[in-house]
């Protein structure tokens, strides 16, 4: 029976999909968490902040990953037969970027090392070695995504973790310091994408490349959404950390911490949808019905989450952080709401990406924009840089279906996903 005549499967590949994914990817974020944790007793402070240096390096180069991710989905889900042809073409795409991170990154290590007042030029070096890897990971999770695979994908997340955690903590348990943790951090991108490879495909067998101009529209989609998504995700902790003292900063970005939990299982979840709102043998009526359940889930997870913020906001922040941050627990109910809201927009936003439109990643992305400037102008506390997150969030959800109601998916022809 065909995906078209069986109109549950969409939504049981969401379900499961999902499920597989989250608890992986908390589990992923738990040993990370983890991580940071151990490395703050094991290095100095100044070491520390190298470490910290390195990670953030990686979550900026993420931007880059998430795209060829993405549009790899796309590709696959939408044409299944092009499958190792479009690999074929973003793998030469993410080479290119990889190679010109090197040359600049690597090329320009001791001209960072010393604007950023690092201990070596190195860590610049080995991370700068390590993306090119990482972006063809992206790649080949983007194809394991289309093809829904996501007992493999998950899989090479949790590699790429246990990696990381291992090598991380070895060297520099062995004195290695942030080297050791750079180095980590480059096998732990080798070893998961080899898992994300899988067997080698002969050169008879991969098929024409796609031409950049099929995938130029979804990848400028997905570009406009994960830079609207990155800047209404991060920009209250850039502020926060200009504009507050250091002390409330750090009580702040606490309560952060917790409160994005729902956006980390939210990206599970738009994992899950987005190969199967893209896929061309799926129906209108199955798209809206994955979209549904996924919605449904998202819901559930914000309301629980908001829930237990309410309840015992501040003995988790004291449990998680200690003492002198109780003061965040009483942001942990609208930074939960917030960031409820603001999956429900990022579903919605990715789930037009998979149909190759870009109205609402621009949407989003000018709804970043103006929350931005809200936080900038009156977000003079942390209570007030908090809900005018919520305000922000729920007026970019109102404006989200406003355009799905405008223009539903009954109207989208086939030619908006081929």
């Amino acid at each position: 029976m065909s995906q078209t005549e069986n109109p549950s499967r969409g939504v049981r590949a969401v379900v499961s999909g999902t499920a597989l994914l989250s608890s992986t990817m908390l589990a992923v974020s738990a040993a990370n968490y983890g991580l940071n944790l151990v490395l703050a007793r094991l290095m100095s402070p100044a070491e520390f902040g190298d470490a910290s240096l390195a990670i953030t390096l990686v979550l900026a180069a993420a931007v880059v990953a998430a795209t060829l991710q993405l549009v790899a989905s796309k590709a696959v889900a939408s044409v299944p037969e092009t499958a190792e042809g479009a690999r074929h073409t973003l793998m030469r795409g993410a080479l290119i970027a990889g190679l010109i991170v090197v040359v600049v990154m690597g090329g320009g290590a001791w001209v960072l090392a010393d604007l950023l007042n690092t201990s070596t030029p190195w860590m610049f070096v080995l991370i700068s070695l390590g993306l090119p890897i990482y972006f063809v990971q992206a790649v080949h999770r983007g194809v394991l995504q289309g093809q829904l695979r996501f007992s493999r994908l998950a899989l090479t997340y949790g590699v790429e973790a246990a990696v990381r955690v291992v090598v991380v903590l070895v060297l520099v348990i062995a004195g290695l310091g942030v080297i050791g943790a750079s180095i980590g951090i480059l096998l732990s991108f080798v070893a998961s994408a080899t898992v994300a490879r899988g067997r080698r495909v002969a050169a008879g067998e991969r098929g024409a490349a796609v031409p950049w101009a099929v995938l130029r529209a979804t990848v400028t989609a997905a570009v406009i959404l994960l830079i609207g998504q990155t800047l209404m995700n991060y920009a209250d902790l850039v502020l926060a950390k200009a504009t507050f003292d250091p002390q409330i900063a750090g009580v702040y970005a606490a309560a952060a911490v917790l409160g994005r939990a729902v956006f980390f299982v939210s990206w599970s979840v738009v994992n899950s949808v987005f190969p199967v709102i893209a896929s061309r043998s799926t129906s209108p009526a199955q798209r809206l019905r994955a979209i549904g359940v996924a919605i449904g889930i998202i819901a559930a997870v914000g309301a629980a989450a908001t829930t237990a913020a309410a309840l015992w906001g501040e003995v988790a922040i004291t449990f998680a952080f200690g003492s002198e941050y109780a003061a965040a627990g009483a942001l942990l109910v609208p930074y939960s709401l917030a960031t409820s809201l603001f999956a429900v927009v990022n579903l919605l936003a990715a789930a037009r990406v998979a149909l190759g439109m870009a109205g609402a990643p621009i949407l989003l992305l000018v709804a970043a924009a103006v929350q931005t400037v809200a936080l900038v102008l009156w977000g003079t506390s942390p209570e007030l840089l908090v809900w005018l997150q919520v305000a922000g969030t729920g007026a970019a959800l109102i404006a989200m279906a406003a355009l799905w109601l405008v223009r539903p998916l009954s109207r989208t022809d086939a030619s908006a996903i081929s």
